[in-house]
């Protein structure tokens, strides 16, 4: 049964997948954005770019790093007006850049916006109950990944590395403990030869975004989803340099220049996609 728009404010860290899903909400009658929280984090609070590209390095090698600065930052300027933040800018929504969502002034910010729902989608930062609190349906996550098989920071990377047939996405509840609220709905995302890690990842946040347009209804009906088997959970943080080799040893690239240089035309072409 078709109502009002909901209020959403979007919580992400930018880069493509980020521009893909903003620009998915934007797109969807059901769905008013009605504000952005912007993550500026690199890995903790504070944490600086330098500092924090040294942690990259040390944690999952050289590579992985660059691929991470592909993924957000390099993305960003290579999407210029078609980023979050120029979106932002260009449709004249409300935003917040900060590594503190549960920060007083977050908070306050997130309450101004008056939502409905917060979405989290590419987003590196926990989502607290005062957050959580400023929207009466609460927050779903866009995750690009089976769940609960791979929670974690990269499920792409690790689908891969697992030799998954299929890549998924999986709109969920957010809740105390990351990826593991109450699932609302999922999606197969069907691999593409050749693709890169970073291409693929944001291929499969667009499907996210399209399947949760798709639960409009059931969002606004507070439908609670349905719990995560817990037996079959695992959780898996940042890949190893070990693992980073392996994968890349396969002849998978984890990012390239052309996914940069064709950003806009990615955001672009997604739009004949059914909303």
């Amino acid at each position: 049964m078709a109502g009002p728009p909901l209020r959403v404010v979007l919580c992400t860290s930018g880069g493509l997948a980020g521009s893909l899903v903003l620009d998915r909400l934007l797109r969807a009658e059901r769905f008013t954005v009605a504000a952005i929280v912007l993550s500026s984090r690199i890995l903790r609070p504070g944490q600086g770019l330098v500092s924090g590209a040294r942690e990259y390095v040390r944690r999952c090698g050289l590579a992985y790093a660059a691929y991470v600065a592909c993924s957000s930052m390099l993305s960003d300027r290579a999407l210029a007006q078609a980023s979050v933040a120029g979106r932002a800018r260009r449709e004249a929504i409300a935003l917040l850049e900060t590594d503190r969502i549960n920060a007083p002034e977050s908070l306050a910010f997130l309450a101004k916006a008056k939502p409905d729902l917060l979405v989290s989608a590419f987003f590196n930062q926990r989502i607290g109950p005062g957050a959580l609190a400023a929207a009466p349906l609460g927050g779903l996550n866009i995750h690009p990944g089976a769940l609960p098989r791979f929670r974690g920071v990269d499920p792409v990377f690790r689908a891969w590395l697992e030799e998954a047939p299929t890549l998924e996405a999986s709109v969920h509840r957010v809740s105390a403990e990351f990826d593991a609220g109450a699932l609302l709905g999922n999606v197969e995302v069907a691999a593409v030869a050749g693709e890169s890690l970073l291409r693929a990842t944001a291929r499969t946040y667009a499907a996210g975004a399209a399947r949760l347009v798709g639960l409009a209804d059931a969002i606004a009906e507070r439908v609670p989803g349905r719990a995560q088997d817990e037996g079959a959970a695992r959780y898996d943080s940042w890949p190893t340099r070990e693992e980073v080799a392996r994968l890349r040893g396969r002849g998978v690239a984890l990012a390239r220049w052309s996914d940069l240089s064709q950003a806009t035309r990615i955001v672009e072409s997604a739009r004949t996609s059914p909303p």
